[in-house]
């Protein structure tokens, strides 16, 4: 939370600068009143402005009271609404799973969500600079799926976006401790830990995609046996990922 080293920042405490707007108050209040459906805005005024990103860091995801959060249409329907068309959601979802745990079955908590209220991508990656004891979990929801293309850049195009809009800093070092374009191919891969987690289904019951076996695809692959239209899909992701990367070596991108 400390802007002071960033050029055009009015120093200090970021929730001090004057471009902030800083609000203590009820977050679930806040959204629900003013971008819940029509029954929900208790006579607040409709017009009100998008944001482009939400980032909520929620508590322990481990707890009944957090689980029942996400379930929550009300509260989810009323941050879809608050963002823009190609508007992006971020939440923290917990410690990462290990290899010899169930972990976080997002199939079943952020299912409904995203067929119900209408989120067309979800993505997990995993992050160890949080200073936790372990990797942490995190979830980024876009409401649009052609901002896909965003998401799986190479790192070449993201170390070039990053040049050209992250702010400079007086110091000259980078505003960005812990991103850049490696870091970023690293979150389009999830672990492999949650494709076992995602296809861990009731007895007698089965993804087509789970049944299938990838691990002979190549740069050159058809990826039409996927279902796109899925939110999420680890299997996708990880496979479309390894291709992504294959061609990447071939055709590089000079910055």
């Amino acid at each position: 939370s400390d802007c002071s080293d960033l050029i055009g920042s009015s120093g200090g405490s970021c929730f001090d600068d004057e471009r902030a707007r800083v609000y203590f108050q009820d977050a679930f209040k806040y959204f629900i009143d003013r971008f819940g459906d029509e029954s929900e805005r208790n006579g607040k005024p409709e017009k009100e402005e998008l944001f482009d990103v939400i980032i909520m860091d929620a508590c322990d995801p481990m707890n009944e009271f957090v689980e029942n959060l996400f379930k929550n249409s009300v509260f989810i329907h009323s941050f879809y609404n608050a963002m823009t068309e190609d508007g992006v959601f971020v939440t923290q979802i917990g410690r990462s799973p290990k290899g010899d745990e169930g972990g976080i079955d997002l199939t079943g908590v952020f299912k409904s969500a995203a067929k119900d209220v209408g989120f067309e991508s979800m993505h997990i990656y995993d992050e160890g600079h949080t200073l936790f004891y372990i990797p942490w979990s995190y979830l980024v929801a876009l409401k649009n799926a052609s901002m896909r293309n965003r998401w799986y850049r190479s790192p070449a195009e993201i170390e070039k976006e990053l040049q050209q809009r992250i702010l400079k800093t007086h110091s000259g070092k980078s505003a960005l401790a812990n991103f850049d374009g490696s870091t970023m191919f690293d979150y389009q891969i999830p672990s492999r830990v949650y494709e076992s987690v995602y296809c861990r289904l009731p007895l007698g019951e089965t993804l087509e995609e789970c049944d299938r076996h990838y691990s002979g695809f190549g740069p050159n692959s058809n990826l039409g046996s996927f279902d796109l239209s899925n939110p999420y899909s680890p299997i996708f992701e990880r496979h479309y990922g390894e291709l992504q990367a294959a061609k990447w070596k071939n055709h590089s991108i000079l910055v």
